[in-house]
């Protein structure tokens, strides 16, 4: 398997994974070192290929409920209790800062389950700094209502590491 299938794999292995089927507040792609030239960088990229984490600037308070609704914490409480679940993640909506220290920790999340994935398939993810506004505009990601959050570079692993 090529380094682009293990980190398109990886990354859907976070499904089943993720405290919640609903909406996420970030998505991850695959993209081509090419698709990075010009930005400055704290160093070289190794991998022809990087895993780019960005957050949803569209996450509101709809996509929040549907995330609650639709997590197993919920589907676990008993149906009478479950208006009090959504009551809290509600009381998240009128707190911006609150909502986006929740939107971080999902977030993280989710970047910790895609490196653990990866490295039982050979590859190690470093984080890379960068500018993330400058590659907001290369990709033009406001139009798409994202923002950057975490650059990664892949690297593969010595087998024998893995035994």
């Amino acid at each position: 398997m090529g380094l682009e299938q293990i980190i398109d794999s990886s990354i859907l292995d976070i499904f089943p994974l993720m405290p919640s089927t609903g909406a996420w507040p970030f998505t991850m792609i695959r993209i081509d070192r090419n698709e990075l030239s010009g930005l400055e960088m704290d160093k070289t990229l190794f991998a022809p290929f990087q895993l780019l984490v960005l957050k949803r600037t569209d996450f509101n308070d709809k996509a929040l409920l549907d995330y609650a609704r639709k997590s197993k914490e919920y589907q676990a409480i008993l149906p009478p209790f479950r208006s009090d679940f959504l009551a809290n993640y509600s009381n998240m909506i009128d707190s911006e800062k609150e909502l986006l220290e929740w939107v971080d920790k999902t977030t993280s999340l989710a970047i910790g389950l895609v490196i653990n994935t990866a490295l039982l398939k050979g590859i190690q993810f470093s984080p890379i700094g960068t500018d993330l506004s400058a590659l907001d505009l290369l990709m033009g990601l406001d139009q798409k209502n994202l923002k950057a959050y975490q650059l990664l570079d892949a690297y593969q692993l010595d087998p024998s590491f893995l035994a």
